[in-house]
């Protein structure tokens, strides 16, 4: 091939990429513009003061400046000095969202702030026009939440991910996982959950593993309008160590006629009289609820040759919690 056919080559490659590219920063700027309008329409406020569409050539990078959303209908609201989405030219459907290093969540109780090194997420949708989602991941490095009700937590690590199963992948089912450590409580919040000041201040870990089926696809319309209930939970490992507690549970429920969860998890309970104890001093669980269920709990623990340790069956059916045969209450609502 000459130099002259090559050159003829090249220039057309370059009009034809800058073609795209050009027409991949319309479509974005159009969609984020249309979002806010129909937010505006449904009574919103939605407003930005800057958008920019930049990253030729590889990259579509997606920059708002001066964001304010609110639902009047929920009264919940965010603000934020700057918010981007970024993506490379040729995956459009894979979007890293970040946020900035402080911004304001407003719900009609309480005002929070958040402030972090590092506020970001990551998904992949379908290219299919529905926007199915296939993953999701959320990271958030020495994260600070401070709120007007009284209350702080610091993060310094989180982790917060989900995904279609590898395997046989189906938009009604994702697996979830959570991964927290060091999350120090303070304030109104820790007086809240430990009301006696029985446990440390930093809950060292927090860590769940679970597939969720939903009644239908997981997708952006879906969750941006109606998010759709939850049908089941496949649960591999939910734990918590914080102080000296140290709880671990796996197990599989549904969801019930009436939203009610139905089925049964094991659980292992270190020191499970002083989680029955902390409990009681939030509210959690009744008094009278906590002496009825003692005595037989003493006996399961003994059973299993550790008093401190309890190992038993956390069932639930008709509405109803149950550890052994002693009820506790009611059983959560999946729906």
């Amino acid at each position: 091939m000459s130099f002259k056919a090559i050159f003829v080559v090249l220039i057309v490659a370059v009009v034809g990429w800058s073609a795209y590219w050009w027409v991949n920063a319309g479509m974005r700027r159009d969609a984020v513009e249309t979002w806010f309008a129909e937010r505006q329409a449904d009574g919103w406020v939605a407003e930005y003061g800057d958008l920019r569409v930049t990253g030729y050539p590889n990259r579509v990078d997606t920059i708002l400046t001066d964001v304010a959303l609110a639902d009047p209908d929920s009264g919940w609201s965010w603000q934020g000095p700057r918010f981007e989405m970024l993506t490379l030219s040729y995956q459009p459907f894979e979007i890293i969202a970040v946020w900035p290093g402080q911004h304001m969540i407003a719900s009609p109780y309480q005002r929070v702030s958040v402030e972090g090194e590092v506020l970001r997420a990551s998904l992949a949708v379908s290219a299919n026009g529905q926007f199915e989602l296939d993953r999701a991941r959320i990271e958030g490095r020495d994260v600070t939440i401070d709120s007007t009700a009284g209350w702080t937590v610091e993060v310094p690590e989180l982790a917060v991910a989900t995904q279609q199963p590898e395997d046989t992948p189906d938009p009604t089912r994702h697996r979830f996982g959570l991964t927290l450590t060091d999350a120090t409580l303070s304030g109104d919040l820790r007086r809240q959950f430990d009301p006696r000041n029985l446990l440390p201040a930093t809950i060292e870990t927090v860590h769940v593993d679970a597939l969720a089926t939903f009644e239908a696809p997981v997708s952006l319309r879906t969750l941006e309008r109606d998010p759709p209930p939850l049908a089941a939970l496949d649960i591999a490992d939910i734990s918590a160590v914080w102080g000296q507690l140290d709880l671990r549970a796996q197990g599989d429920v549904v969801a019930d006629a009436r939203g009610f969860a139905e089925g049964r998890m094991n659980v292992r309970a270190r020191n499970w009289e002083d989680m029955l104890a902390l409990a009681v001093a939030n509210g959690a669980l009744d008094q009278s609820t906590a002496q009825a269920a003692q005595f037989g709990l003493r006996l399961l623990a003994a059973a299993g040759g550790d008093s401190n340790t309890l190992d038993a069956p956390l069932t639930f059916s008709d509405g109803v919690t149950r550890i052994g045969p002693l009820p506790l209450g009611e059983a959560p609502r999946l729906r």
